[in-house]
């Protein structure tokens, strides 16, 4: 039985936990490396007698089991990356296949892996967070299945001494740069795979004793991370380490965008990275259980369902690493290259990286560069955003939400308040019939005297004719018959019709009113002189506080100006960040 190299988990032969109620001890340990890293799996005996694993791959965890009778399992060459299966009742994706290989045991293990070499594992997820793992070591395959876990949720007692709520550096020794002789930290050494000379930026093994030169470079530029390495921050209630720092650039024809990538290290709760374009922050974490992708394949824009949220796909692209700094739990080169497709539902972003062998999605939450400084205490000011990011919240949709809201409240009852003013205002004075005869001269008719009664209001004269293709003029004169006050106005009214070129038209109307506005109550006498070219019969009506609609319609206008503005701004935002997606033509 070989040794297993060194850890940095927290979790020790000894450690005690609870796992659905149910009390387990730490009994064993299976490592297992592969070619960008490494994972223990953590023999648990329950109190029970039953015993189960515990996945403790870079800090990600998952509690599963052996399942003896999983039924029908494909071949080891029929399982790819993408494939689907029914397992358990549920759907599960191959996520990942790594060939890996038996670094060594400690422990108590339920079978004996002394004779154990090169081996392939299959990892399978369901939208859910359950978990399977196909070890093809044996054939058939054994089947693990179980689901993933926060560390804090397993209760964990009897950890390493080392392990705690403050960032511990007994990990941390010194190699020397076989290629240009400088000095290399590394922060956390056994848990480190890679990591980058700042001096000639060559890329080492942290892993071999004489740090092995995995890739250097002639002519390198320097980049300066905006996050110093080594600085500390607080994010989401926990202190993390900034390890590592990359560049990666997403590439079309034609076309690139690059963005700074830093990965951040808190010894519980795993890794996070924060990444920078354009002065826009992201906080990101990978994501345990993969959203439902049912509706890929339809038309239009592609759609993933995420912890009940829809994310629209943004664009997609071929994605490569261009400069790498620091340490890395995995290995790492310049030059590496996935395919990316990103999802926004801001402010969240989801991410798929695609490589040969395995599929990688996060999940990331649009951050204030501001904050960011203040969480790592970092000098000067952020750098000013540029433009609209994919995920970036629209600072105007709170106002046009609230005031939409406010709109649909107001608006119903100011429509309401429009029709009952409609339906109990416009109180009938008088109506009288008369004809016009030319002459003119004797045409003129006094109405009254009749009583304007309630409050200062309107007072509005209708005249309702019977021309016909001609035209009818009535000059008013309104006489308080107390006060002698005199207020003139007129009116004409028009109508004309007829058949042009097949089709019929009108013109004009047979009424007409004129409105005099903030009539005091009291008697009045209306005087009524018309002037037209022919006989015409005429009915004056006068009513009382006849309802403004120009007034309403005019109120109902500056009512729904801000909100439209608001909604206006709004979309012209949404427009400018799709303007910069793979669907520029459809948004």
């Amino acid at each position: 039985m070989s040794e297993p190299p060194p850890t940095t988990s927290p979790i020790q032969l000894g450690t005690e936990g609870r796992y659905e109620g149910r009390r387990f001890t730490v009994v064993g340990r299976i490592v297992y490396g592969y070619e960008r890293g490494g994972w223990s799996e953590w023999h648990l005996v329950f109190y029970d007698g039953s015993s189960g694993w515990l996945s403790d791959a870079m800090l990600e965890y998952s509690v599963s089991f052996l399942v003896e009778d999983a039924g029908p399992i494909p071949y080891e060459a029929q399982i790819t990356r993408g494939l689907r299966l029914r397992l358990f009742g549920d759907t599960y994706e191959v996520t990942d296949t790594t060939p890996a290989r038996y670094l060594g045991t400690e422990g108590e293990l339920p079978w004996e892996y002394h004779d154990r070499g090169d081996m392939t594992f299959a990892d399978l997820k369901s939208a859910g967070g359950r978990v399977v793992t196909l070890d093809q070591s044996e054939d058939p395959p054994l089947v693990f299945a179980g689901e993933y876990v926060d560390f804090d949720e397993l209760s964990l007692e009897n950890l390493r001494e080392d392990a705690g709520e403050v960032l511990h550096h007994e990990q941390v020794r010194t190699l020397n740069c076989p290629r240009c002789g400088s000095s290399v930290e590394v922060r956390q050494a056994g848990m480190s795979v890679n990591v980058v000379c700042a001096s000639c930026a060559s890329v080492l093994d942290a892993t071999s004793p004489g740090a092995k030169v995995l890739q250097s470079f002639e002519k390198r530029a320097h980049l300066e991370p905006l996050i110093p390495l080594g600085s500390k921050g607080r994010l989401k209630g926990a202190e993390y380490e900034c390890l590592g720092y990359q560049l990666r650039t997403m590439h079309w024809p034609g076309e690139r965008y690059s963005w700074n990538e830093y990965l951040l290290y808190n010894p519980e709760h795993g890794f996070r990275y924060l990444t920078e374009e354009d002065g826009h922050w992201n906080d990101a974490v990978t994501v345990k259980s993969p959203p439902d992708e049912g509706s890929r394949y339809t038309a239009g824009h592609r759609k993933v369902e995420f912890r009940g949220e829809t994310y629209k796909h943004f664009e997609g692209a071929r994605t490569t690493t261009d400069y790498v700094l620091g340490e890395w739990p995995w290995e790492v080169r310049v030059g590496d290259e996935v395919h990316t497709d990103d999802y926004v539902h801001p402010p969240r972003s989801l991410s798929r990286e695609v490589s040969d062998d395995e599929t990688v999605w996060s999940v990331a939450e649009y951050m204030d560069g501001s904050s960011i400084w203040q969480a790592f205490r970092l000098e000067g000011k952020p750098p000013r955003p540029r433009g609209v990011y994919s995920n970036q919240p629209s600072p105007y949709g709170p106002a046009a939400k609230r005031l939409g809201a406010t709109a649909a409240l107001v608006l119903p009852l100011f429509i309401v308040l429009w029709i009952v003013r409609s339906a109990t205002a416009s109180t009938p004075v008088l109506a009288e019939a008369h004809q016009y005869a030319p002459p003119q001269d004797s045409a003129v008719v006094v109405i009254g005297p009749f009583q304007a009664e309630g409050r200062t209001s309107n007072l509005a004269v209708e005249a309702r004719t019977d021309v016909s293709n001609n035209w009818i003029y009535f000059d008013y004169a309104l006489v308080n018959t107390e006060t002698g006050t005199l207020r003139e106005t007129g009116r004409e009214v028009s109508y004309y019709f007829g058949r042009e070129g097949g089709e019929s038209w009108r013109e004009g109307s047979q009424r007409g009113t004129v409105v005099i506005p903030r009539v005091p109550s009291g008697e009045y006498m209306l005087r009524v002189a018309p002037e037209g070219p022919t006989p015409t019969q005429y009915t004056i009506r006068v009513v009382r506080d006849r309802p403004s609609h120009l007034l309403w319609g005019l109120t109902l206008v500056i009512l729904l100006l801000p909100p439209a503005f608001a909604l206006l701004r709004h979309a012209s935002f949404h427009s400018r960040r799709w303007a910069e997606s793979d669907y520029a033509s459809d948004d």
